[in-house]
């Protein structure tokens, strides 16, 4: 191999590795400035006041999944700036913001989470941090971590110096003061980066005669699919709200956050690897099966050791996480740890199969693993209510199960060796999806 070509070869690795660092340090500077909220809840609202507020955060979390899915999955498959998809985006971005701020008012007054004030503020909330996650999604597609995580940082600075800055005029926090500094927050980090990207990513297109039929029959399944862990996770803490209470509620939440840098890990890798899969699909190169099992053992692996270090360090970090004021869930922690290594088993896979347009198929699977957990969850809460910190056991263990069903579909699917089959279409055939599956 001559000298150039390993030049080459060099410096194409080295922007793999540092567009994989981004991808990754974005997510961890996401979790971290959300873990450094959620610890100042807890250590201020106490345990059933934090239970609320990690209600609040997972209807939130709920929300964007479904919304990033059908938006930012789009922004990364499909050309957007192909006139008929880009205006089928922009109806998508004002669609989902409206319909995002007004199921959030819904699902809080029906929780009972908050007064008017609250729930106004919840819906503002939304709302922005909608907005807020296009633009990021939009940063993603490009390709451009590094300058997404120094947009997420500003999001944190701002919300932290609100945060702060009351503290030190007012003193005292309530779950309005977390979510009105939320929304400033949001707002900062949205006007900087309609500062930084370039103009003609907001560039308009007539709204008719758009491929909005066309992007809602993979944004459709792909939404749904992406709702599915969120909305299980919202189900079970209701679950748990319900038969035992909010402060076991927080309990299990708190273990929850000493797991956090494990979960944030396999999140950071598995945009990385939805944008890389993408890319190699329309570029005529498609990823093979075994290339995501690769990637399947050696983040499963990191996020062993990564949990690992969280449960050993459960009984010193909890006291700082809590502030004291209610205990960390141990076995809840063990729990969530498996929760991590079993979803780094099921992310790269299921994003090689979004990569195909394959998502109803996903959909299906990743639908009865979450369905089976859940109904695990309730039979054993209904049976025990202190059964709380079994649930992380009941949401995660089945991601095994359906690595092993994704990766037989994509076997199947996978191009002939040393093949470079055309790109793939438009939509999906489902009726052979399934029949193989």
């Amino acid at each position: 191999m001559s000298g150039g070509s390993k030049g080459r070869i060099a410096r194409k690795l080295g922007r793999l590795l540092s567009s994989a660092g981004g991808a990754v340090t974005v997510q961890f500077v996401t979790a971290g400035g959300s873990l450094v909220v959620q610890a100042l809840a807890a250590r201020a609202l106490g345990a059933d006041g934090y239970g609320a507020y990690a209600l609040f955060v997972a209807v939130l979390v709920m929300i964007t999944a479904v919304q990033t899915a059908w938006v930012g999955d789009t922004l990364t498959v499909y050309d957007r700036f192909d006139p008929r998809v880009r205006g089928a985006l922009l109806l998508s971005v004002a669609g989902t913001v409206t319909a995002g701020a007004f199921v959030g008012a819904v699902i809080s007054l029906a929780m009972d989470l908050a007064g008017a004030a609250g729930t106004a503020l919840f819906a503002l909330l939304v709302a922005l941090w909608l907005l807020n996650e296009t633009g990021r999604r939009i940063f993603t597609a490009r390709m451009e971590f590094w300058r997404l995580a120094l947009n997420d940082c500003s999001y944190l600075l701002v919300t932290l110096g609100v945060l702060g800055g009351w503290q030190t005029l007012a003193g005292g926090a309530s779950l309005e003061l977390l979510l009105g500094a939320m929304c400033v927050g949001c707002t900062a980090s949205i006007l900087l980066a309609w500062l930084r990207l370039p103009r003609e990513e907001y560039a308009r297109v007539p709204l008719r005669g758009t491929a909005f039929r066309e992007i809602a029959a993979f944004a459709w399944w792909r939404s749904i699919q992406a709702g599915i862990r969120p909305t299980a996770l919202l189900t079970a803490r209701l679950m748990i709200a319900g038969f035992a209470s909010t402060a076991a509620l927080a309990s299990v939440e708190a273990a929850r956050l000493l797991l956090a840098p494990a979960l944030t890990f396999v999140n950071g890798a598995g945009w990385f690897l939805l944008g890389d899969f993408a890319k190699a699909e329309r570029e005529g190169r498609p990823m093979r099966a075994r290339q995501a099992v690769r990637a399947c053992t050696l983040m499963a692996g990191i996020a062993l050791v990564m949990s690992l270090a969280g449960i050993l360090l459960a009984g010193w970090l909890g006291p700082v996480v809590t502030g004291g004021s209610f205990d960390v869930d141990g076995l809840a922690a063990v729990g969530w740890g498996v929760y991590a290594v079993c979803f780094a088993c099921t992310l790269p896979l299921s994003s090689l199969a979004t990569a195909r347009k394959r998502s109803r198929t996903v959909f299906a699977i990743r639908g009865v693993e979450s369905l089976v957990g859940l109904l695990i969850l309730a039979v054993l809460l209904a049976v025990d209510g202190q059964a709380a910190s079994i649930a992380p056991f009941c949401l995660g263990a089945g991601g095994l199960v359906s690595a092993a069903l994704l990766w037989r579909m994509l076997r199947r699917g996978d191009p002939p060796a040393g093949a470079a089959p055309a790109g793939p279409p438009a939509s999906e055939d489902h009726t052979a999806d399934l029949s193989r599956t």
